[in-house]
């Protein structure tokens, strides 16, 4: 079986500079600097804990409805089209994105965890809604992403139907 099990090995192979110079990165520097800017610095814990507390909620509850995705994408996709999608080395991609959110998802839960009940600090909390944005727009890429593998998953089976597949 010829296949990358290494996520950091396919997430090269997807891009690192892709992602780096990506709308997510732009999105995170942009808030970083306005809410820096704009607290000089400084955001008061006690204002900090109630944004903490939905960062947790809404990580969690994205992060399964992420891997619910991965789970309907893996698993209701038939053999053939995921043939085609490996011979265009497009399957690893859609993979690897979807555990690339999950991992910033769960990022976004521990440090939230960290920075409400070990360790407060404004720096580090104006850097968490920094990441939770990026979070934001990432997903909306991964969604667009997913769009688009529907929309070839529907090409495919009208070629299938219409015996034009090659």
């Amino acid at each position: 079986m010829t296949y990358e099990a290494s996520f950091i090995k396919r997430l090269k192979k997807l891009g690192i500079k892709k992602l780096i110079l990506s709308f997510d990165t732009l999105a995170f520097i942009i808030t970083f600097f306005l809410i820096y800017i704009t607290s000089n610095g400084t955001i008061i814990q006690e204002s900090a804990n109630q944004i903490l507390m939905s960062f947790i909620e809404i990580s969690g509850s994205l992060f399964a409805i992420v891997l619910a995705g991965l789970a309907i994408v893996t698993s209701f996709t038939d053999k053939d089209f995921i043939y085609a999608w490996k011979k265009i080395e497009e399957f690893d991609n859609i993979i690897t994105l979807f555990q690339y959110n999950m991992i910033i998802l769960l990022l976004i839960m521990v440090f939230s965890l960290f920075i409400r009940f070990i360790y407060y600090n404004s720096f580090a909390m104006i850097t968490l809604i920094s990441i939770f944005v990026y979070m934001i727009v990432s997903l909306i890429d991964l969604v667009g992403f997913v769009s688009k593998y529907g929309l070839q998953r529907g090409e495919f089976i009208k070629q299938l139907k219409e015996g034009t597949h090659k």
